[in-house]
This record gives structure tokens, C-alpha cells and sequence, in this order.
């Protein structure tokens, strides 16, 4: 029997080869998960812990949005962020890298030849 490991390597090589996924898996949202769910397994803090840090701190969130936040839900507002990264300790740095403008769309042609 193959390890979780492998087994989820290999979904992640099926995946790159469907539509859509290389970007979604590029986006605020899902980066922003992947960086609060490590931060919170680091410091060892459940996601119920986590809502409660943010009580203490005057705020109102449920596990459920904890939960949201940490799977990339696009739905998640930039106020619940800030609660959950105070929570987490704040942010010390935000460091963005732009990728190439789509060269293929409308706008960023004619925003270059403008």
C-alpha cells in the first residue's frame, strides 16, 4: 500500500494538469491558508484556541471561519484576516512577488500600448 505521502504527491501531479488549478492554488486566498495553517500548527494552537485568542482580544469568529480561512475560501473578508493574524501574533513582514502581466488579455494589451 502506497504512504499518505505518495498518494497525495501523486494527486498533486493529476492535479496540475486540470484547468484552473495552477491559479487557484496561486491565489491570496489559498496562500494566506497555507501560511496561517502552518503558523498555527507551530505555535500548537487548535482551531477553537485560535477563536478564543481572538475573543480575549475583543473580537467575534467561530471555528467554522477558522476552518474557512484555513482551507482558502474565497469568501473570507480582510477583517477576518486581521483577527486571525493578531490572533497568530501579527504580522512582522508581508513580502509580495508580481508575477508576469497575462499577456493574452484584453486589458494588459491595451495598457501597454497606452
Amino acid at each position: 500500500m502506497k504512504s499518505l505521502n505518495k498518494q497525495h504527491e501523486d494527486l498533486m501531479k493529476l492535479l496540475d494538469d486540470v484547468p484552473g488549478v495552477e491559479d487557484h492554488m496561486r491565489s491570496f486566498e489559498v496562500q494566506m491558508a497555507e501560511r496561517i495553517l502552518e503558523r498555527r500548527l507551530q505555535i500548537g494552537l487548535t482551531q477553537t484556541q485560535v477563536v478564543d485568542i481572538v475573543r480575549e482580544q475583543g473580537g467575534s469568529i467561530t471555528q467554522a471561519t477558522i476552518s474557512k480561512v484555513e482551507c482558502g475560501d474565497a469568501t473570507v473578508g480582510s477583517d477576518t484576516y486581521n483577527k486571525v493574524l493578531k490572533a497568530l501574533g501579527g504580522v512582522a513582514n508581508l513580502s509580495i512577488e508580481f508575477g508576469e502581466l497575462a499577456t493574452n488579455s484584453n486589458a494588459a494589451l491595451e495598457y501597454k500600448h497606452a
